[in-house]
């Protein structure tokens, strides 16, 4: 019994004494990026989206939005996860009446187990970042799950701060709103975690 106790501890303290590859640790660190607004619009223009309650938007009290991006092979897009990571998975994501086109991009808890009611679409699986795309800017969130539309905020409480949405060119809508781009930027690679 003690030979065979003294073989897998030599087993195990040769596995954990092992050089990590520094490659390796890079490729696996995960980019992650903010959100920001281009906007003709002045007042709008590089603003930095944050979350209030579960709308994404330009609020004063809000902290940066932060998210990695997840490949979804289903889709062939990317989900955006939030950063940091926490105990309950976050990701951000449209949310609302699809036949009324227009759906409140929102910071969703666990996206993929949470029911919604009927009629109610939350997209979270549809994303591209556009570095290097004809069809966008540089560095533009793309919404990938519609064949038309675009993004726009709307203002809330006293107009000086906007909620982000994505309007189908088919919602008509009476309130006032500003055709806007959401732009990513990188702002730093995550720490890979490793195991003890």
């Amino acid at each position: 019994m003690k030979w065979q106790a003294l073989a897998l501890s030599v087993l195990a303290s040769t596995g954990l004494a092992s050089p990590i590859n520094p490659e390796a640790r890079d490729t696996a660190a995960q980019k992650v990026y903010t959100l920001r607004l281009s906007s003709k619009e002045p007042s709008l223009d590089g603003q930095y989206l944050g979350v209030n309650g579960t709308l994404v938007g330009v609020f004063k009290a809000a902290s940066v939005v932060r998210f990695y991006t997840v490949p979804n092979a289903k889709t062939g897009n990317v989900e955006l996860h939030t950063y940091p990571v926490g105990v309950v998975d976050h990701a951000l994501a449209l949310v609302g009446s699809e036949s009324h086109g227009l759906l409140d991009f929102s910071d969703v808890v666990n996206p993929a187990s949470t029911t919604f009611p009927t009629g109610t679409k939350c997209d979270y699986t549809s994303f591209r970042l556009s570095a290097g795309e004809q069809v966008a800017a540089d560095n533009t969130l793309v919404y990938a799950g519609a064949s038309n539309g675009r993004w726009v905020v709307f203002p809330t409480g006293n107009g000086a701060e906007w909620s982000v949405k994505w309007k189908a060119s088919s919602a008509l809508t009476i309130q006032n709103y500003q055709l806007v781009d959401v732009v990513y930027e990188p702002i730093l690679r995550a720490p890979v975690s490793e195991s003890t």
